[in-house]
């Protein structure tokens, strides 16, 4: 059996973000970039479109399923309630940093659909499979927001493109108003 680890206290130079926010933002622009990809795809087939549909549904479903398994952190316990003095970054520059993070997506399917349409179909459906399970653990995050009464926060990472597994933490939203 794994023994839990206890959450790491956040250095008070390392801002937490609204999980929120970086799910919507990523959520939304993995699917845009996701079906963008299959879009592409579907109109420069000369065949049949199910050339390029059915491979994209069966990444989509298979990526999809891992990353499900692999964010059940999100969906996980209560976290704990961030400790004092540990600076939230503005929703305006988490969304930026969230942006950032897309444009590799961003340039990926695009590479690939210059290539190769049904590649770019290929790599649209691993991207958009990423975003559907963001979209889903948003909504968890939201009633789990809407439950409680308490903002869930995420850790930063080092940069745009670090792992998603980073600490949570919550924010009495009543508290966050105070603040600000």
């Amino acid at each position: 059996m794994p023994v839990s680890q206890p959450v790491p206290e956040p250095s008070p130079s390392v801002p937490v973000a609204r999980l929120a926010v970086e799910l919507r933002t990523t959520a939304v622009g993995q699917l845009a970039i996701g079906l963008a990809g299959l879009a592409v795809a579907v109109s420069a087939e000369d065949d049949s479109p199910a050339r390029v549909v059915v491979p994209f549904a069966v990444v989509l479903a298979l990526i999809g399923a891992l990353s499900w398994v692999a964010t059940r952190w999100v969906r996980g316990p209560e976290p704990p309630p961030l400790p004092g003095g540990t600076p939230v970054e503005p929703a305006r520059q988490t969304l930026r940093r969230s942006v950032v993070g897309l444009a590799l997506a961003l340039v990926a399917v695009a590479a690939a659909c210059a290539l190769a349409p049904e590649l770019g179909a290929v790599l649209g459906g691993v991207v958009a499979a990423a975003g559907l399970i963001d979209a889903v653990n948003l909504r968890v995050v939201r009633a789990r927001q809407a439950r409680t009464g308490d903002e869930v926060l995420r850790r930063l990472g080092a940069s745009p493109f670090a792992s998603g597994r980073r600490p949570l933490y919550t924010l009495p939203t009543n508290d966050r108003t105070l603040a600000t």
